[in-house]
């Protein structure tokens, strides 16, 4: 089944989404399948031509309206950042941060390495490498990798790594 933020689902132009509200007797087995379509939201994709999906049968809406927006993701990586760098004095090495995946919207949390080698003792705990912070932000903005950060929890240094071996 497919999934689809609520704010995807209303960008859909009007003419290719809405209700279902049609009566369809002419249905043989109309009177048993009834309640999994009347008032259940639809929309027309294309997918090896063009079809008709309806909410619960072919998708689900995941409602996304509390969620972060890139540029809060974005703000919030530069703030995490700077409280590090201005305790630490030194630049972070990676960032632990929450991921949504984009094909199913489940998140989880991950370890993104900035300046650290993918060839070391902890590159099982590396979840993906970037080459700066600003690469790192651009990963909130969906469309670069399968997944989008959701949100920064915070930033280490390899050194504290090896110490928790």
């Amino acid at each position: 089944m497919r999934k689809i933020t609520l704010s995807e689902y209303n960008s859909i132009p009007k003419d290719y989404r809405g209700t279902w509200t049609v009566e369809r007797w002419d249905l043989p087995n109309w009177g048993e399948i009834r309640e999994k379509h009347m008032g259940k939201r639809t929309m027309m994709v294309y997918d090896k031509g063009t079809c008709l999906l309806v909410e619960g049968l072919g998708f689900e809406i995941v409602d996304d309206s509390t969620w972060k927006k890139p540029e809060e993701v974005k703000k919030e990586i530069g703030s995490h950042y700077l409280k590090f760098y201005s305790e630490q004095e030194c630049e972070p090495h990676y960032a632990d941060c929450i991921i949504r995946w984009c094909d199913t919207l489940e998140t989880e949390v991950v370890r993104i390495a900035l300046v650290m080698d993918s060839d070391n003792e902890k590159d099982d705990e590396i979840f993906f490498y970037c080459d700066s912070l600003e690469d790192l932000k651009s990963l909130a903005d969906k469309g670069k990798e399968d997944f989008i950060i959701a949100g920064c929890i915070g930033f280490g240094i390899y050194e504290e790594l090896l110490l928790t071996t």
